[in-house]
């Protein structure tokens, strides 16, 4: 009992400093889009009209719902949620450490993860990417300790997945080749059993998703709609190789982000391996195992869709590349304790932890704490210069800045007829007063609705087309601005938008 108790003290004081460590640095606003349509789904889940976008996230937002009720703050009860399951991912990567190399491999793995500037960043925000990495990084320990002979884990790593599934779709088509890996050794009885258990914890939250949405044709329409005008149009096969290019890039740069500096350590390892030709040399089953896990994702990454601007899509396979750089520090300061007759590992590894943490608490790059305290500040500038501009008479047409796009607006200033003007061609316009979302092919006004305001972003401002009856008002310590003019010279500022005005009687 002793012993246990022991065991539970490392991984609960790393839990409990991750969550300390979280703490002072959260987003006091919903970050971005997605944010939004998260809290939005906690009034009104429907996935037609994006609240949230498909394909659902279903537990996700059920898990809000459920914390929403004593905290009764969108925003606030999202982050709680990315703060706790922050501390379970370090504690989870712990445990991956210890029983996949040893215990110190662990602590260290544990530690570059408490650090690492883009896990820390997505545990301040109301995002899903902590969850994912999460539960991509248990499923893993239970997919290991089936390698390992431990077939108790079958059931629950199953349950594990379908869950992950609820939270995030695309984690059970990227973790299933490391589970069908784990699982070779055990009888084709068991498997297709544990197969079955799968689809009954998945149909336990599809099944109340697409009822919630209107129907299973409802929720094919939104997931169709939303792949043909969005994610499916950048694929390779779509765009041709140049996107494979532009892929790897994005994909390269978050996952560079997400190890810190510890890319340095990483890399003369692996160097080190190859120029002594012990690669070879690697033990197969981890390596494999290594594979199973990240491979599916970054395929389909490279292959079909990585958003150029959210890093958080790397989560669910970055615990296996911290995994990697806590083994090469072990690596590197093995070698040098040959040569100098000195571990060096505690060094280096204090020198990745101290780096790292400088980057996100200081660093002007996105993805930062900086970059959280600018979007806190700048936002309600936004909203409040909005307010100035009476909402019986303005409509808010907002552009394609995904940080302070129309949904943000819409949520924050539910008085004003707020419309998604940053899409162009034949998709259906979104636009939104009372939070309260609508789909149509055109803009629908009330009649009494005489200007436009569109927020624009100071640098973007030559992109579109001035005439002098048009003001613009500089927000002071922003970078953004405010366009606005009689509602009728709305085509001629946006003149590539298709869709058209139409003034009608609307009741709220």
């Amino acid at each position: 009992m002793e012993h246990k108790k022991k065991d539970i003290i490392l991984p609960l004081s790393l839990f409990i400093l991750t969550i300390l460590t979280r703490i002072p640095f959260t987003s006091k606003y919903l970050y971005n889009w997605d944010s939004v349509q998260f809290a939005l789904a906690l009034e009104h889940y429907d996935i037609t009209v994006h609240q949230p976008h498909p394909p659902g996230y279903f537990l996700y937002v059920m898990l809000g719902r459920l914390i929403n009720l004593f905290i009764r703050d969108a925003n606030d009860t999202f982050i709680l949620i990315s703060i706790l399951f922050s501390g379970l991912t370090v504690a989870t990567i712990y445990y991956l450490g210890k029983e996949i190399f040893d215990k110190k491999i662990g602590i260290f793995a544990a530690l570059i993860a408490l650090t690492s500037p883009n896990l820390w960043f997505h545990g301040e925000v109301a995002l899903t990417y902590v969850v994912e990495a999460f539960f991509s990084s248990f499923v893993a320990l239970l997919c290991w300790r089936i390698i390992k002979g431990q077939h108790k884990y079958l059931w629950l790593s199953v349950i594990a997945l379908g869950i992950a599934g609820g939270i995030r779709q695309n984690t059970i088509v990227f973790l299933l080749p490391l589970w069908l890996f784990s699982v070779k050794g055990i009888t084709c009885r068991k498997i297709i059993a544990s197969i079955g258990l799968l689809g009954v914890v998945c149909l336990l939250w599809f099944v109340p998703m697409v009822w919630m949405t209107g129907g299973l044709n409802a929720y094919n329409e939104a997931y169709r709609e939303l792949w043909e005008f969005y994610t499916g149009r950048f694929s390779v096969f779509e765009k041709g190789w140049r996107m494979f290019n532009i892929f790897s890039l994005i994909l390269l740069r978050y996952a560079l982000y997400g190890i810190g500096t510890g890319i340095f350590i990483l890399g003369l390892s692996t160097y080190s391996l190859i120029r002594q030709k012990k690669l070879s040399a690697l033990d197969k089953q981890k390596t494999l195992f290594i594979l199973m896990w990240i491979t599916p994702s970054i395929l389909f990454y490279l292959l079909i869709f990585i958003h150029p601007a959210n890093p958080g899509y790397v989560l669910v396979f970055l615990p296996s590349l911290l995994l990697l750089t806590a083994a090469a520090i072990g690596y590197l300061s093995d070698n040098i304790k040959i040569v100098f007759k000195k571990d060096l590992g505690k060094s280096i590894l204090s020198l990745i932890l101290i780096v790292n943490t400088i980057i996100f608490v200081f660093a002007k790059y996105p993805y930062t704490y900086q970059n959280i305290k600018e979007y806190d500040s700048n936002l309600p500038m936004l909203l409040n210069s909005i307010k100035s501009f009476d909402p019986l008479t303005t409509g808010v047409f907002a552009t394609e800045y995904l940080y302070y796009r129309y949904r943000q607006i819409m949520y924050y200033l539910p008085e004003y007829y707020v419309y998604d003007a940053g899409f162009r061609g034949e998709r259906k316009l979104f636009w939104g007063t009372n939070r309260t979302t609508h789909l149509s092919d055109d803009f629908i006004l009330p009649k009494n609705i005489r200007k436009f305001v569109v927020p624009l972003v100071n640098d973007e401002i030559n992109k579109f087309k001035l005439t002098k009856e048009m003001s613009i008002y500089n927000i002071e310590n922003t970078k953004f601005c405010l366009i606005t003019g009689d509602i009728k010279l709305l085509n001629t500022l946006l003149p590539k938008m298709r869709h058209q005005l139409q003034q009608e009687d609307i009741c709220n």
